[in-house]
């Protein structure tokens, strides 16, 4: 499960450029590099030889590495390059992940943080994702605390009981899923040692549901962890670095078991098949120069190890530490379930089927009336930190052609407004639906609509849905077909941007086979309450696995 990294023999000093978001645009002929905001260039020699053309390729990498990556390349020698320019952009794991499921803005190559994120990427990539070798560069997971302060864990298992700690999102970054792969690796692999992980998570998880933004990440975090003296998830390259600036404000640490390594890949994903061969033999050069002496000393200047992972002879960082593996991906992937579970705030929009046929009446009340009221109680099941919306939907109800009816926009359940918090509006508005039943059932209108609408608003800190409550079929006949829905949902579903249609049919009445369609195209569930009086169940069921299949 771990392996011991030896002590590296030599290391390069040099000045660190500033670390604001970077343009890098590298040509045979010269070489310029541009600090966004921070107004610094470099320059190659004017006089070296050009090449007749010059394609250009993009390069999207973890943010901690681009300021080397800039180092590197201008410096570089162009001949080694070919007849090719790199542009080099800063973009989180996640983010490049979900365009290259959607095909649209892929970049050419990519360097994540882990080599995890290659596997997870290729599943869903609307092209080929190519590894073209291993670690270009790595750095352990550290937690970085003021010196002195935190005393070594016997484990990441205790790391993540520490009050405070700030471990990010695992979702967005490989980095923040560190703790939990070493916490994994470190212990039995069976059951017991899985839940004991989990419960750990549990708090953490919990925490960054509640967050109204997300988590700071690089020097922002390690200069909040000096601030309030908390303890944070972070790279030693991060801390480092940092320390170049700040002196020794902060100390890495490394409990005892050993640690995660990031290791930044090198990857192909240009999606077209002709450009994603071109790219590949640029990547084969640009591979090349980053593993060259000079580039491995700029790295190493930059706080990264080399791709062996040695440990720096002059005593920086946290030394020779054992890298911790784990031996069960599916640990991971279900690890990884459960704190989206946890973690993904609900964000929702309740499109209520105010059909005449929901006027039917099963004992002393009506399906309308039990609706309603499952509706109210579903919503004081939400948390402060959940959104949710509420449209009425029937044949023509929000005039002309119009399906669908809007009457509480997507909001945060604890948000006021007019004097009211969104809960209250919510709970004031849903028996406005008993008012407006009448006309036919318009489910296909509306429901292309509310997903339509919930995703040009995406959240992506939340698992964003449209639930839809409905006793019929479509009975709109100017309406879009099933056919056309299904095929329009399945085409407009962003794997960067996923909205999940969650379905409640109520009694048999309701169309159960489409409804199940509906959802099952875009990764939801469906219900169906035989009885009336199963709605508030069904409803209450739906909220609390609203998340299966989102992510």
């Amino acid at each position: 499960m771990g392996r011991h990294l030896d002590t590296e023999r030599h290391q390069a000093a040099g000045e660190t450029p500033g670390r604001s978001r970077w343009l890098a645009a590298i040509t045979v002929g010269a070489i310029t590099l541009v600090a966004i905001g921070a107004g610094a260039a470099w320059a190659l020699d004017p006089f070296a030889p050009s090449c007749d053309t010059v394609e250009e390729y993009t390069l999207a990498a973890d943010g901690a590495i681009v300021p080397a990556l800039g180092r590197v390349l201008s410096d570089a020698d162009p001949h080694a390059l070919g007849c090719a320019s790199f542009e080099i952009s800063a973009a989180g794991a996640g983010d490049v992940a979900g365009r290259l499921g959607k095909g649209a803005d892929a970049p050419d190559l990519w360097i994540p943080d882990s080599s995890s994120w290659v596997s997870r990427a290729a599943l869903t990539a609307a092209g080929a994702v190519d590894v073209l070798s291993g670690a270009v560069a790595t750095s352990p997971v550290v937690l970085a605390a003021a010196p002195g302060s935190l005393p070594v864990p016997q484990s990441w298992t205790d790391a993540l009981r520490l009050d405070g700690l700030r471990l990010g999102n695992p979702l967005d970054t490989g980095l923040a899923q560190g703790p939990m792969k070493s916490a994994l690796a470190e212990g039995p692999q069976d059951e017991a040692a899985f839940a004991e992980v989990r419960g750990a998570l549990v708090p953490l998880a919990q925490a960054e549901s509640a967050r109204a933004d997300a988590e700071p990440t690089g020097s922002a975090l390690l200069d909040e962890v000096v601030r309030d003296g908390s303890v944070a998830v972070t790279t030693e390259q991060q801390v480092l670095d940092y320390g170049k600036r700040h002196g020794d404000a902060l100390a890495p640490v490394v409990p005892a078991t050993g640690t995660h390594l990031l290791d930044y890949p090198l990857v192909v994903t240009s999606p077209a098949p002709d450009r994603h061969y071109k790219a590949r033999e640029a990547a084969r050069a640009l591979d090349a120069a980053l593993r060259a002496g000079p580039a491995q000393a700029i790295l190493r200047d930059e706080g990264f190890r080399p791709p062996s992972a040695a440990s720096f002879a002059s005593g920086r960082g946290v030394g020779s530490v054992t890298a911790l593996r784990a031996a069960d991906p599916d640990a991971e992937a279900r690890a990884l379930g459960s704190w989206a579970l946890m973690a993904l705030p609900i964000r929702t929009l309740v499109a209520i089927d105010t059909s005449g046929s929901m006027e039917y009446r099963e004992g002393d009340r009506s399906r309308m009336e039990l609706t309603v009221e499952a509706a109210i109680a579903g919503s004081r099941l939400f948390p402060d930190s959940a959104q949710c919306g509420l449209w009425a939907f029937s044949t023509g109800l929000g005039g002309g052609s119009q399906d669908y009816l809007p009457l509480v926009p997507i909001r945060r359940m604890n948000e006021i407004v007019d004097g009211k918090t969104q809960r209250e509006t919510l709970v004031a508005q849903a028996p406005r639906t008993g008012e407006l039943v009448g006309g036919g059932t318009g489910l296909y209108d509306t429901t292309l609509a509310a997903f339509r609408t919930v995703q040009s608003s995406y959240d992506p800190r939340a698992v964003n849905s449209v639930i839809v409550l409905t006793d019929g079929e479509n009975e709109d006949v100017d309406s879009i077909s099933e056919r056309q829905l299904l095929d329009t949902l399945a085409r407009e579903q962003d794997p960067a941007r996923p909205v999940i249609i969650v379905t409640i049919g109520i009694t048999d009445d309701a169309d159960a086979a489409t409804l199940a369609e509906i959802s099952r195209v875009t990764g939801g569930s469906s219900y169906v309450a035989k009885e009336p009086a199963d709605i508030a169940n069904v409803f209450v069921n739906a909220l609390a696995h609203r998340g299966a299949g989102a992510r």
